[in-house]
Order: structure tokens, then sequence, then C-alpha cells
């Protein structure tokens, strides 16, 4: 029988008026519980520890046992009169605080707990004995470092590691609760046996591959202790019982519910893939083909797959994905898109088939970062419910259930977490960033394969960080598929660097093939780049035209429609598209005609937007859908929507996002009219498809101002003025975008480490700035990023630990936040989102930069009580701005069919967002 004054010790409460006192659970029964979560987690038929301590030499049992004891000490600090001051629960058996403690420690008892460890005496005097260590062989130096670096991850389970700084234990904790706590931590270390593994923990060698796990377990122990902290499974008890009784009774049984109930406890059973041409339904391409067929390794293993336009790319990631299930090489997938509006296409066509991954009777997760009123309401509470909240302990320091509601309330999190997620690239990159929970993403991604679409789409920025994440990945035993159809060979060097550097490789890879279109596989054991033909019918050759004047784009838009046809223009700026738009909506006879897609929309408004660009120009419009449609749009159409125009105009940009765009020009066959041919009968019946650039006259002596005296807006955007004038130059030279036959060679113009010599002196001043930028943004991505060798601790993170707000994973000249958009009710009590439906807090905001948000009216000081009532109810909408209508009057405006816009001239911020 283990029964101490330990049970005297309250460790979680019910919200209650404290001065009445609350329902309380048992400190110890509530450390057992997390304990518990935490052994059915790393028990032997689920996947979250397997690569652990395969990683660490480790039994399932040893890594289990060990682990679960590091979680049922995992609130040691609870133990301080300090924190035990916070409240009175009314149960008799908790012990009457000293109130005279005052509980003031950053980073809470998490941080206590190390004080605790490090500075009590007791512990001290008692070390081998509190942590079941073996008598025979005290724990020599280096296993007392390997100890710590482990105790890191338990008390840093609030999703940051925590540190003792110059705190003494007499601070806020008794003798009395000093002893109370050791004798807790020497009665679950017998109840559990951790099997330390001495002689392994003694070798140097070892506590370095420790150092690179920590970070996985700390992960798991954020969720031990959520899941743990769920009193709608772990009902509270206040009946003093043994620890053994409590553990065999309660926190075992309930855990084992907790897991199996959220599907953590096996990996899901993966169906046979049965081919392409089987599963999809059509002959594969020559891509396809290559990932039915190329060999899979046992370990960590990275795909390119780099072919045009239409070449099948998603279907021969998931053909990859599939066979890498179907052998238990992995247990899930994670798409990451460039976009929110690439997030909702590729869940629209993932979502029809991805069940088909997994056997009959099991029920796979999917959830979607983005337009979240397409999620089944069914797969959303597969992936951890909202529970019940305990009581805060400061505002500053949240209880575990009330973080995990926030956490998970937000789907953008809740998706990597899913069996299959679907995304944006962000949400993967936070997991090397230092990010509050960051750990629970490293969690979430691993065993999974990375599916990652555009990556060209990275700047510096992003690609180290990309690099970062594929490091990481290797590390833990992943596979990725990176899918791109413009890569410069630079990009694609770094990008196998960073996986041959996260297999432990030290060599770098040589690249050995400049073909295109190009599969590469990269594994421990080899490499192989595979030249593959395209798909003939996507191979195309695309005429170029040159304008040089705005009016003329505008004539041939409206001209365009007049004539029957859909049409395109592609602008740079919102601003500048906004303007556009207005132009031709007061040129053409029927305005409603005229759709304009950009960044500033809300999310249901941009839900609509794009539901309607596919009804008048997806793959199954026909002649009465487009004729005389306009789209006008920004950068987010070059990788997003899945449509088909007659006629595209674009705004100069980057010859990679240029043959992007021209994708959406004649994508798919179809008659003169513009209906859809099927198949078997062959190409295109329309004019041969003409691509237009709207760019400055082109000279090989242009001035300084050559793009910014025409386009302003590109100028800002697109800062390196050589760039664009080695684009149109090399437009001109081939009067025709030939794929794949040419894509590499227009790329390499333009992106080559030759290519800046041939920029002309007037605009070599922007491309030496603009090679600075991209330095400076690679340096900053290596400060910013998490140094995985150090393991889990506070000096891993070199900018500070972060809160999500405060540091991102896209580096621009400042923060975007969240603004949301809301209306009072009827009787002024409430404030609304501006949106119906299903999840309508997130379909009312709108991601824009922080000093347009800041111009934005303040909610006005009467509404405040309002604001406060609504951030209790939703605490995630604490990170947002609130925008009170009416939303037509002011400088700032916004309307469904414009987005946020100023009504004053268009195109007069050229800083704007796409």
């Amino acid at each position: 029988m283990f029964v101490n004054n330990y049970l005297r010790y309250w460790g979680k409460a019910k919200p209650a008026d404290h001065n009445t006192g609350s329902p309380c659970h048992l400190l110890p029964y509530h450390c057992l519980d997390v304990a518990a979560v935490g052994a059915c987690l790393l028990d032997g038929s689920s996947s979250f520890g397997r690569s652990v301590a395969g990683a660490l030499g480790l039994s399932d049992h040893q890594l289990q046992s060990i682990f679960s004891y590091l979680l049922a000490i995992h609130d040691l600090g609870k133990f301080s009169q300090s924190f035990q001051a916070l409240a009175s629960p009314e149960a008799e058996v908790v012990k009457k605080p000293d109130v005279g403690f005052s509980y003031d420690v950053p980073g809470g008892h998490a941080a206590l707990g190390w004080v605790l460890w490090r500075r009590s005496d007791v512990f001290k005097d008692n070390r081998v004995a509190i942590c079941g260590w073996p008598e025979q062989a005290p724990p020599r130096r280096a296993a007392r470092r390997a100890m710590e670096a482990l105790l890191e991850t338990s008390f840093g389970h609030h999703g940051q590691p925590v540190e003792a700084g110059s705190r003494r234990a007499g601070a806020d904790f008794l003798k009395e609760d000093e002893l109370a706590a050791s004798s807790f931590a020497m009665d679950v270390a017998r109840l559990i046996q951790p099997d330390w593994p001495a002689g392994l923990m003694a070798d140097e060698s070892w506590s370095e591959k420790l150092r690179g796990v920590t970070w996985q377990l700390a992960g798991l122990a954020v969720l031990a202790d959520w899941l743990g902290s769920d009193q709608s499974v772990f009902s509270y008890v206040t009946e003093p019982m043994s620890l053994e009784a409590y553990w065999q009774e309660y926190a075992l049984p309930r855990a084992r519910l907790q897991v199996q109930r959220l599907g953590f406890d096996h990996p899901r059973s993966a169906t046979v893939f049965p081919g392409v041409e089987s599963f999809f339904g059509f002959k594969p391409t020559p891509l396809q083909q290559w990932a039915e067929a190329v060999e899979l390794s046992s370990t960590p293993q990275l795909f390119i797959l780099e072919d045009v336009t239409g070449a099948g790319k998603t279907e021969a990631s998931v053909t990859l994905a599939h066979r890498l299930l179907s052998k238990g090489l992995a247990h899930g997938v994670y798409f990451g898109l460039p976009t929110m509006a690439t997030s909702n296409a590729m869940y629209s066509r993932i979502s029809t088939f991805y069940q088909r991954w997994y056997d009959s009777e099991e029920t796979p997760s999917i959830v979607l970062a983005h337009g979240a009123q397409k999620l089944h309401e069914g797969f959303q509470v597969s992936v951890i419910p909202g529970q019940p909240q305990d009581s805060n302990y400061l505002p500053e320091e949240r209880s575990a259930s009330a973080v995990c509601n926030q956490w998970f309330a937000d789907s953008r999190k809740r998706a990597l977490l899913a069996d299959v997620g679907v995304g944006t690239v962000d949400q993967v990159l936070m997991a090397v960033l230092p990010f509050r929970h960051q750990s629970l993403r490293m969690v979430g991604l691993a065993g999974k394969v990375l599916i990652v679409d555009e990556i060209h789409a990275c700047d510096d920025y992003m690609l180290t960080l990309l690099c970062a994440v594929l490091e990481l990945h290797a590390r833990q035993g992943g596979y990725a598929v990176l899918l791109t159809a413009t890569l410069p060979l630079e990009m694609r060097e770094k990008l196998l660097n960073a996986w041959h550097k996260g297999l432990g490789v030290v060599t770098e890879q040589t690249l050995l093939s400049a073909s295109f279109p190009l599969a590469t596989s990269l594994s421990r054991e080899s490499m192989a780049e595979t030249p593959l033909p395209t798909r003939s019918s996507v191979a195309r050759a695309l005429a170029v035209e040159h304008l040089d004047q705005s009016s003329q784009a505008l004539d041939l838009v409206v001209g365009s429609a007049q004539q029957g046809q859909c049409a395109c223009w592609i602008r740079n700026t919102v601003d500048d598209a906004i303007e556009a738009y207005e132009a031709i909506r007061a040129r053409v006879d029927e305005p409603d005609k005229v759709l304009l897609f950009h960044s500033r929309f809300t999310m249901a408004d941009r839900q609509w937007i794009e539901s309607q660009a596919l009804d008048w120009f997806g793959k199954r419009s026909g002649y009465q859908d487009r004729a005389g449609r306009i789209l006008i749009g920004t950068q987010v159409l070059e990788q997003s929507l899945d449509i088909c125009m007659d006629v595209m105009v674009s705004d100069l940009a980057p010859i990679d996002l240029l043959i992007q765009r021209a994708g959406r020009l004649h994508r798919h066959s179809r008659d003169s009219s513009g209906n859809l041919l099927p198949i078997a009968d062959g190409g295109d019946q329309r004019q041969p498809p003409v691509l237009r650039v709207l760019a400055p006259a082109f000279t090989h002596t242009p001035a300084k101002d050559w793009v910014s005296r025409f386009l302003p807006g590109t100028a800002a955007v697109y800062r390196n003025h050589g760039q664009l004038w080695l684009t149109l130059r090399a437009l001109i030279s081939e009067g025709v975008i030939r794929v794949p036959e040419r894509a590499r060679w227009l790329i390499e113009t333009v992106y080559g480490p030759e290519a800046d010599e041939a920029i002309p002196e007037q605009l070599q001043d922007s491309y030496f700035e603009h090679e600075g930028e991209r330095q400076s943004q690679s340096a900053m991505a290596q400060f910013n990023r998490l140094d995985l060798d150090k393991g889990y601790e506070v000096s891993s993170a070199r900018s500070g630990w972060q809160a999500e707000v405060d540091i991102g994973t896209r580096l621009t000249d400042e923060p975007s936040i969240k603004v949301t958009l809301v209306q009072l009710d009827d009787t002024k009590q409430r404030l609304l989102p501006v949106a119906d439906g299903p999840h309508p807090w997130e379909m009312s905001q709108i991601s824009i930069r922080q000093s347009l948000a800041d111009k934005l009216p303040e909610l006005p000081e009467e509404w405040r009580d309002l604001q406060d009532a609504l951030f209790d109810k939703h605490p995630g909408l604490r990170f947002s701005r609130l925008w009170l209508g009416p939303f037509d009057v002011g400088d700032f405006r916004y309307s469904p069919s414009m987005g946020l816009y100023s009504p004053r001239k268009a195109g007069n911020d050229n800083r704007s967002e796409a």
C-alpha cells in the first residue's frame, strides 16, 4: 500500500468561486492519469514511440516504463505551497495551504518542478531512490545529464522547455512539501519500475542520440497531459486509496479507453495499392508509372517529382503514399500546400478517395486546415473533441484542458494529428520554429508521408525552414514527396542535401541530371534521378505576346468576353486587381459576369468565389457557363483553382510564375465554343492559346526605373528587377513557352548561377539588393529555427520561445494578423460573426498585414464588455482584431464582391498582398 501525506495535495480543480471552494482531483491521481495515457501511447501496438525506441536502442517496454515514470512526476511543482494556495478545494482531505506564499515564478508550476529537482536537498540526498535507479550502479555524470534531458521533456509539458533560474526551493516549498513530493516520486518509481538503461546513459554518444529524440518525447508529454486532463474520462477522485489501486483500477483502464476512443492505440490497417488504373480509373502517365514501380526503401526516403502542369503529379504522390501505407512504412499522410485556396482544392480531391487507403472497418480521420465548413463533423470529433475545462491557475498560465480546447479548436493545428491532414505548409514549418507546442507538431508529423506541393513557391526564408523540416523528418524515420513544375537546380540541390543531413550523411549530394521532367529518389542506400517523358496531351507550345500598354490588356479582356469567350487577367497586387475589376465592370454590359479573387476576402466569401470560379471556368463548365465571363485575380490564381481560360493576360512576373499562370490557359481540351471534349476526341479545337504579358517596352539598356515607372506595384512585389528583365528577354527571344522541352532552359536562364552576368548595369542594384535580401532571409530563418541538436531545452531557441502570434513562417516586411468581422445582434447584447453556418468565426476572418489592420477602426469602448465576453467563450479570437460593422463607410470598406478595399483610387499602396 502506497499511501502518504502526498494525498493531501490537489492537482486539478473545476471552475468555481475560489472563495467557496471547488471540486478537485487529488494531485497524485492526476499525475497517474497522465502517466497511464503515456503508457498507452507508447504501447507496443502504437506507432508513436517505435521510432524513438529504435533510435535509442531500447525495447518498446523499456521506453514505455521510463516515459510513464517521467509523466508521473511531471507536476512535481504543484506540491509547492505557492501553487496550493491558488485555490481552496472543498474536499476535506486536502490540506489547507499557507497563504503567505506568492505564486509568481516565471514558467509556473512546470518550472517549479525543476526547482524542486535541482535545488531541494531532500531530492539531492535521495535521487537514486526517487528515480528508481539501480542501487548497485549509481548514475554517473553522463547518466545524470541524460536523466535531466529526459526530465526536460516532462517538465516542459506546457509546450515549451522551462528552466529553474536562480530560484530556491524554500521560496515556494515548505520542508513538508519537499518530503511529500519525494515520497510520491519514490512510490511512483516502485509502482512503475522504470527500466533505466544505465550502461547506455553513461555513454556520451548515446546522449547525443537522446537529445535528437527529446523533441518527440516532449510532444508526447504535451499530448498525454492534455488527454489525461480530460475530466469527461478521468473524473475527479478525492477518496484516498493506494497508488497501486488507483493505477490498476482507474488510471490504466481510463487511459486505454481514451487512447482507443481517439484512434491512437494502433496504426490504421491499410489496403494494398491496386495500381493507378484500378484506383483512379485512368491509364497512368509516365510519372505515375514510375511511382507505381519505384523501389521503396525501409529507411527514410525523399521523392522529388518535377513535371509540367497537368502531368498528374498529385496522383503520383498519392500512389507513393498509398504504397508506403500498404507496406507499413507510414501510418498517415499530410499534404502541405502554399495557400488556403490550394488547400481547399486538394481537400476536395483527397476527400473523395482517402478512405480507400484503409481497410473498410477503419474510420480514418481527415482534417482540412481551411474551409472548415467542408469538414465532416464525425471526422472532427474523432481528433480530440472539446473537454470540460478545469480552472485556470493564472490568466497567463491556463490549465491543460483550456489550452487543449483552444489548440484543437483551430483546425489548422488539428490537421497534423489526423490520419490524413490537408493544410498549408506553414503548419509543418512551425514544427521547427520556437512556437509553443511545436513539439506536438513534430509528433503529428512523425510516421506520416509528408507531401508538399508547389515547392518552387518558397522564398529563401521558407526554403530554409522547409530544409529544416526535411532534416527533421528524415531523423524521425519519415518519408516525403515534393512536387513542382518549375524548380531551379540550386533549390533541388538544397532540398536533397537537407534530407542527406537528416540521414546523418556528412557528404553533400551532387546533382547528376538536368533533365525535365525528372523523378528523383533519395534514401540512405542510394540516389536515383530518372528522366521521364511527359503525357503528350499536356506537352504544349504556348505563344507569348508582349503588351506594353495597360489599355491593350483592358481592351483584350473586354473584347474577348464580348466575342463569347472567357478571359482572365492576373495582376500582381490586390489594389491593381481591384482597379482592373472596377474598370472592366464599367465597360461591360453585364457587370455581374466579372469576378474578382484575391487574398483580402473573408473565408466565407473566398469559399463562395472559389465555387463560382469553378462553376464558370472549371473542368465541368460548358459554353453557357463560360461565355462572356471575366476573372480578375492575383497570385492566388497561380496555384489554386483547376480552371481553364480561353484568353489570359498576366502582369510581368518571374518566369516560373508565368509558367504556372499559363497552366490555367487552355488547361482542358475543348471545342470551339468552349465545351469540354472527351479525351478520345483529341486536341483542343479553339484558336491556339496565347499568353499575353503586360510589361514595359523591352530594351537592352533599361533605365533604373524600367519596371517601377510602368508597373509600380509589380516593382514593389518582385524587387529583383533584373530577373524580370531576364524573363522578358527570354520570352521575346523564344516567342513561345515550350514545355517540357525548354522548361528547364527558361528557368535556368533566369535563376541559374550565371544568369546575373547578363543583367544590364542599371538593374544591377536591384539584383544585388535582392541577393542581399535572400541571404538575409536565409540567415533569419537559420536564426529563428530551432537547434535540433541541442535537444528540448531553452537554449535550443536562439530567438526565445514565442506565442504563435509573435514569429512567422513567412518573412515579410511586416507580420500578418487576422481580422474578424463582427456585428451586433438585434438586442446589442452580443457580438456575432458576419458568416453563417458551421464554423462561423473562422469563416468571418481575413488575414492581412498589420499596418493595414491598424488603419481599421477600433472597437468602440462601449462594446468592450461584449468583446471580453466573446473572448471568454472563444479564446482563439484573442489573437485576432475585431472589426465591427457597418462595413460600407469609412476610409476602408468591405464587400463580398470586392473584399477589403479603400474607396480611394486603387493601386495607391504598392505593398498590397496578393
